[in-house]
């Protein structure tokens, strides 16, 4: 692939999350509430959201060349961003992974040809270049599953490492949040985090320009993804590889919050789960669509998860 058409590839992908939004023409919305109380809304300033843009495109331009190094500081970050920018002749900070000479036979290859077993194949990626966690903060959900979707549908705006800066995120407005500020995620509950995630911004009376998720990921999923976030409260962007591979959460579990485990038995719960399966497009009938189950692959059921994490993972 060469220049051109990884840029256009990059750029698609990035644009999902604002065609997801809909129009970027939104009102700015300097507030927000945290605890109950009106707060300033964490989110970056311009010139650290055009810089992240900026190196995000350079990660691009490298990985298309086959270069290896770092964009950002920290070699394994960089890596993740890049697929296949290092073979076993390639360092985490120089040399040519064999991509950009046209092999195609980067370390990525080398992973097809020699699969992990078990469940642990479909971690195979993240969980070499990123955190993996042995504990959760949300009974029944799992922040390493959580951490999977995240990368697929919210690095464009909320960005790698949860700080906001995504590659599409200067282009929003108003920008989207820290998600690892803790003084003001920490007093934010699971149910307000579920229902920002799957009902959308509006669901919470929050911005149009965080979307909707719930026909895209089942229940479990999103609190998943709640339990990643909880796992991420004042992990400040990573200045060494032990930094990044091992943060370190302030978040306390809030006293009498709904869980996975709790949650149908959650009278708040049940009610926003109806008014949020009423206005999801799509949805027909008064059964909770969303609170169903299919299972495969990494997805498990509440009680599942709890003995996966009980057992240590």
């Amino acid at each position: 692939m060469n220049n051109d058409k990884l840029k256009r590839c990059i750029v698609v992908m990035a644009s999902l999350g604002i065609m997801l939004a809909g129009s970027s023409a939104f009102s700015a919305e300097k507030r927000c509430k945290a605890g109950g109380k009106k707060v300033e809304c964490p989110t970056q300033s311009d010139k650290a959201l055009r810089e992240a843009s900026e190196a995000y495109l350079k990660e691009a331009n490298d990985m298309a060349a086959g270069k290896a190094g770092s964009t950002y500081g920290i070699a394994p970050f960089d890596y993740l961003t890049g697929v296949g920018k290092r073979t076993t002749s390639t360092t985490l900070t120089a040399g040519d992974s064999g991509y950009g000479s046209g092999t195609g036979k980067t370390e990525l290859w080398d992973r097809v040809k020699n699969p992990t077993k078990g469940e642990a194949l479909y971690n195979q990626w993240t969980n070499n270049w990123s955190p993996k966690f042995s504990k959760t903060y949300v009974p029944g959900a799992d922040p390493n599953e959580g951490k999977q979707w995240y990368y697929v549908y919210c690095i464009a705006c909320h960005g790698w490492t949860l700080q906001g800066n995504g590659p599409t995120a200067i282009e929003l407005d108003p920008r989207p949040r820290t998600l690892t500020a803790g003084k003001y995620m920490n007093q934010k509950t699971n149910l307000e985090l579920f229902t920002i995630i799957k009902g959308g911004g509006e669901a919470a009376s929050l911005s149009a320009s965080m979307p909707n998720w719930g026909n895209i990921l089942q229940d479990q999923d999103i609190w998943n993804v709640v339990a990643w976030i909880r796992a991420m409260q004042d992990v400040a962007p990573p200045k060494s590889i032990e930094e990044y591979l091992n943060p370190k959460s302030t978040f306390k579990p809030i006293k009498g919050d709904v869980n996975p485990l709790n949650a149908m038995n959650n009278d708040d719960f049940l009610d926003a789960q109806e008014l949020m399966e009423a206005e999801l497009p799509g949805r027909e009938g008064t059964s909770l669509v969303g609170g169903g189950y299919v299972e495969g692959g990494l997805r498990k059921t509440p009680k599942n998860v709890a003995k996966k994490v009980k057992g240590g993972y």
